[in-house]
Parts: C-alpha cells; sequence; structure tokens
C-alpha cells in the first residue's frame, strides 16, 4: 500500500484526498490551521462559488494564465465532471446568474461539512496543527513539522499560493518546490480591488452601482466590462473590477472611468432636457438625483464647478452636455491594486513548464506533486479558479492510481 502526504487542506487538497483514498492508498492529509478549508469559507461571499456551467471552449476563454497547460487536466474531468462529483455524492447544487454555480444552501459551510464527512467516510488521516516545515527526498520523502517527521512513498503540495495570508497561504508550497529546484514565476495577488486617489469622494459611503461599465486603457490595451461595482471613497471592486485587475495588474494603467447610465448620450440627454424642462425651478443637484445616487450627483457638479444650488431653467447647453459627459465617463485616477491580503488568488506560482499536465508530477522529482493556487494558472473570478483547483486535484490522484 502506497503511503502518500498532501500537504494542505484546502479545495485541492481536500478534493485530491477524497478521489485518491482506496484500498491501495494510505493517504494522510497534513494542515497547518486547526481547521480544514478555510479559504473555501470565504470565497463567493461566504456562499462558495464552487464552479460554472460554461461550455469547454468558454470555460477555457476565463483562464487568464497558461490555459494550454490544462487542455490534458481539463479534457479528462471538467466542470460537469465536478458537478457530478458533488451531487452524487450528496451536495445538492443551484446554477445562477453567469453560470455560477453554488452549494442550494448558499453557505459554505456546509462545503466544509461535505469534505468532513467524505474525509471520514473514506478514512482518510487528517492532521491539524501540523505546519510542515521540511521536505526531505531521500528512498522516500521526509516530511517534517515543527514536532514530528512524516515518511511518505508519494507527497502532494497543495499549500495554495499568498491570498488571504490570514486563511494559511503564506507561500510555503513556494519554498519546498524552490527546494526541489523548481522555478517560482512572479507571482501578483490577483482578482482585487482597485484603489483611486479621487479625494472628492471621501465623503461617499460604500454603495453598489448595477449595469454599469467599467473600463481600464493600460499602455497595452483598453479592456472594458459590464456588471455591478462597490464603489467607496477609496476602492472599486465587484466581479467585474476584480477580473479587469487581473488582465491590467501587469501593464500601467493610463486611465480608468465608469460609464455610470445605460442609456446612450442621446437618449440620456432626451432625458435630462425632459427633466429640467418640467421641474424648472428645482435645484440641479435635486434633479440629478433622478439618475444617479445623491454624493455621486454632489461629485459630479463639484468636478464641473457648478452651484449644486442653481435651478434647472439656469443651466445652460454646455453645462447640461459636460454633466452627460461626465455620468457617461466618470473618471478615477489609479493609485494601486490590492495587495494579498486583498486577493482572491495568487498570479504566478510553480513554473508550469517544469511539471507534468498530464500528471501534475515534477519534472525533477519523481512521487512529487503540485496542484491548485500553488502552480502558475488562474483564472477570472466566477467559480473558475476552484475549479482549476479540482482539476488539477483529479489529475494527480487518477495518474497516481494508474500507477499503482
Amino acid at each position: 500500500m502506497k503511503k502518500i502526504g498532501i500537504i494542505g487542506a484546502g479545495a485541492s487538497g481536500l478534493y485530491c484526498a477524497i478521489n485518491l483514498k482506496n484500498a491501495n492508498t494510505d493517504v494522510t492529509i497534513l494542515e497547518k490551521n486547526d481547521e480544514i478549508g478555510k479559504k473555501i469559507l470565504i470565497t463567493g461571499n461566504g456562499r462558495c462559488n464552487l464552479t460554472n456551467t460554461k461550455t469547454y471552449n468558454e470555460f477555457l476563454e476565463n483562464i487568464v494564465s497558461n490555459k494550454k497547460f490544462l487542455y490534458s487536466s481539463f479534457s479528462k474531468h471538467d466542470n460537469f465532471a465536478t458537478i457530478d462529483f458533488f451531487t452524487k455524492n450528496g451536495l445538492d447544487l443551484i446554477t445562477e446568474d453567469d453560470d455560477r454555480v453554488f452549494p442550494k444552501s448558499e453557505k459554505a459551510k456546509d462545503v466544509i461539512k461535505f469534505f468532513e464527512n467524505k474525509i471520514k467516510e473514506k478514512s482518510v488521516k487528517l492532521i491539524t496543527k501540523q505546519e510542515v516545515i521540511d521536505i526531505i527526498k531521500d528512498k522516500n520523502f521526509i516530511v517534517k513539522t515543527q514536532n514530528k517527521s512524516y515518511e511518505f512513498d508519494i507527497v502532494i503540495i497543495a499549500t495554495g499560493g499568498l491570498s488571504y495570508p490570514n486563511t494559511g497561504s503564506t507561500g510555503d508550497g513556494f519554498k519546498f518546490a524552490k527546494k526541489f529546484n523548481h522555478n517560482i514565476t512572479k507571482t501578483f495577488p490577483s482578482l482585487v480591488p482597485i484603489f483611486f486617489k479621487d479625494k472628492d469622494l471621501c465623503n461617499l459611503k460604500a454603495v453598489t452601482l448595477e449595469n454599469v461599465k467599467l473600463t481600464i486603457k493600460t499602455n497595452e490595451d483598453i479592456f472594458s466590462k459590464k456588471g455591478s461595482v462597490l464603489l467607496t471613497n477609496k476602492f472599486i471592486s465587484g466581479p467585474i473590477v476584480l477580473n479587469l485587475s487581473s488582465l491590467t495588474m501587469s501593464s500601467k494603467i493610463n486611465s480608468i472611468k465608469l460609464d455610470l447610465s445605460e442609456d446612450d448620450y442621446k437618449t440620456l440627454d432626451k432625458k435630462l432636457i425632459k427633466v429640467l424642462n418640467e421641474n424648472p425651478k428645482k435645484d440641479i443637484i435635486n434633479i440629478l438625483k433622478n439618475f444617479l445616487i445623491a454624493s455621486l450627483a454632489e461629485v459630479i457638479l463639484i468636478r464641473l464647478n457648478i452651484n449644486e444650488n442653481l435651478k434647472a431653467y439656469e443651466i445652460n447647453k454646455k453645462q447640461r452636455l459636460e454633466i452627460i459627459n461626465t455620468i457617461k465617463n466618470f473618471t478615477l485616477e489609479f493609485d494601486r491594486f490590492g495587495a494579498f491580503n486583498t486577493a482572491i488568488i495568487t498570479k504566478g506560482g510553480v513554473d508550469i513548464s517544469q511539471i507534468d499536465p498530464k500528471t501534475m508530477q515534477s519534472k525533477f522529482v519523481k512521487g512529487l506533486y503540485f496542484i491548485g493556487e500553488v502552480l502558475d494558472i488562474d483564472g477570472l473570478t466566477g467559480g473558475y479558479n476552484l475549479q482549476l483547483a479540482f482539476t488539477t486535484a483529479y489529475q494527480a490522484q487518477s495518474s497516481i492510481k494508474e500507477d499503482l
């Protein structure tokens, strides 16, 4: 019986262990935290966006880094295979907007309960509060923690990257990879909020804006997405912001602008003229509340140097068109991207050119595997990154079982 050690009880480590354990394998998970799946608990705002129902090509279009590396593993175990795995094993799922898949209860803790139950059912050994500090390869692997050593025939690194370090993702896997001569590509916090310098939003309370278009111009290209945005007095976040941060963080940001209206220029102008004419003695600030939240209306008037108490009949054509243009092109001055403590995933990681995509095994060390976020692969928000964890985990366990 092969003794297999999995370092890390996150999404990839748990999925790998459950699928790997059979009569021919003795599987042990070593986890530095006192409980499993800490990062799973906070995904999808605590609802856990497990995967999605995009087609094969649509799914891979949302992989940002090294999608070709995934062709073999994704062909073997794609998002629909993951959905089947969870549903057949008793976790009810629902599909929501943009094909995102969640547990039916919409509670991430139920995903944790699912994994806990399957670990017990499969007799996987789970040892918590065991931070691995070193891995040595002799005839077998010697895995050292602060107070104990373990011997394994096979070791699977599933430690995650650097995102949300308070969940235990502190780059341990990169340290182990380097020890075995693997390169680590440059790492960035990815799927992060974007901070801006504008001081005229200092009094703004956090607000969610629906159906806005966000456009980011870099020194290389122009990127746009439409959807909901969380706007605060210091940063913007939300699904479209997170995705655009992933696509642009390696570039120089030249400009950021929000289109705050679904109407085109001409239609919006007609609507504004109508409201101005129907309410000639109303203050312009109150007129604009028909089109924007009050705090944003105030900012726009300040930016245009228009007195908010100016009456509707006093607004001239030039001012009206400036208002329309600012609504359609509300600019933010880029400051910085969020750091690892705000990052959903890590961009960069173990160099995939040194990993066999058909097995997830190191090309340098037989019996050493890397799965999940520790690898230099990442996708956009929407269930893609958890699916990458499940897909690479399944590929590794499948290869190991075939060799037994």
